[in-house]
């Protein structure tokens, strides 16, 4: 029997490996396991590992990209609080999961930032879209008056998303929640205008 192997598949298999275990510590035949498809269907679709995890990234970002953009255009709730919404859905879902889950765009750039040259651009091209997306939030909160104007939009978003990422570093190291409550009220601070 022929049986069809779905890329989407294989693409969240890894997303969610190297999400739990890291890049290195996820071999190509857990990936094939997890993914039930053979070592020669895997093939078909990725030259190497290293461009499986390319697009493992860019999988990863366009989901989360999506879902962050659909949260964030909600207009029920001011951009303030929207961005709040946001990441309080964030810090509920690494509750849910005993804070096993991190990011994984902060994840691998810790693991192979600097060192493969091919999943370094694949992290900072998806960080790029990430902030596009919260920037656009802001600018809208900056414009009515509901998000602080201190620094320009872009600096605002490197800012709290360096908070948040360093947040995520140290829950990931001691499981648990402090450095998100930490951040989650920093962000209140950080935003007002």
């Amino acid at each position: 029997m022929n049986v069809k192997h779905s890329k989407d598949d294989v693409l969240k298999a890894g997303m969610e490996l190297f999400r739990l275990n890291g890049y290195h510590n996820t071999g190509t035949n857990e990936i094939l396991k997890s993914a039930g498809i053979s070592r020669g269907s895997f093939y078909n679709f990725f030259k190497d590992k290293d461009d499986f995890g390319a697009q493992v990234l860019d999988y990863y970002g366009v989901w989360s990209t999506d879902y962050m953009k659909e949260l964030l255009r909600d207009k029920r709730l001011n951009p303030r609080k929207r961005l709040i919404h946001l990441f309080d859905i964030f810090v509920q879902g690494y509750k849910r999961d005993n804070f096993k889950w991190g990011c994984l765009l902060v994840g691998m750039s810790q693991e192979v930032g600097q060192i493969n040259p091919k999943l370094t651009e694949a992290c900072s091209t998806n960080f790029e879209n990430f902030i596009d997306v919260f920037q656009v939030c802001i600018v809208e909160g900056q414009n009515d008056g509901t998000v602080s104007t201190a620094q320009d939009a872009r600096s605002l978003t490197i800012a709290m998303l360096a908070m948040y990422n360093g947040a995520l570093v140290l829950m990931k190291s001691g499981l648990h929640e402090e450095p998100l409550i930490a951040f989650q009220n920093q962000l209140e601070l950080m935003l007002k205008p």
